[in-house]
């Protein structure tokens, strides 16, 4: 579901804060991001939640990354929907197949870590990694719009 709200509205709703940017944060952040993608990928064969679970975060640090370089951060209450409004808000249309992608695996995600007897099919996991690497891809390619000199083994 593509949330159809702004930054402003965010800030309105007390979702989100505005601070310094955090440019070191969000560098961490996005090298944190691939070794949750490498960890995904090892793990695939052998326990899919797992493997699903590290997309997904790899994805929610991307989120973080991209407010913390922007200069938010989000408040206490609903911090992963708030990333993937606040995500939603700054790609927009564009990017919708992705962003509806990442907010279905954080409703997946929490399944699976609160229902344990949620299934989660070894092709469910790969696709949740390969959109996951499409993901921090393009929030990478935001960032390194700002600093060119940027490198991420990505």
């Amino acid at each position: 579901m593509i949330y159809k709200v702004a930054v402003e509205d965010l800030l309105k709703e007390g979702r989100i804060k505005r601070c310094s940017v955090d440019e070191k944060a969000a560098l961490n952040l996005m090298r944190r991001a691939t070794k949750d993608i490498s960890t995904a990928r090892r793990n695939l064969s052998e326990d899919e939640d797992c493997a699903y679970s590290y997309a997904y975060n790899a994805m929610l640090r991307s989120g973080l990354a991209l407010m913390f370089w922007e200069g938010f951060r989000p408040e206490v209450k609903d911090k992963h929907l708030t990333v993937v409004r606040f995500v939603t808000s700054y790609l927009g249309k564009e990017f919708r197949r992705v962003l509806n992608d990442y907010d279905f695996m954080r409703r997946k995600r929490h399944l699976l870590v609160y229902e344990p007897d949620v299934p989660c099919s070894k092709n469910e996991a790969a696709e949740a990694i390969k959109t996951a690497e499409e993901f921090i891809g393009v929030i990478f390619k935001i960032i390194k719009r700002k600093n060119p000199q940027l490198e991420l083994d990505i």
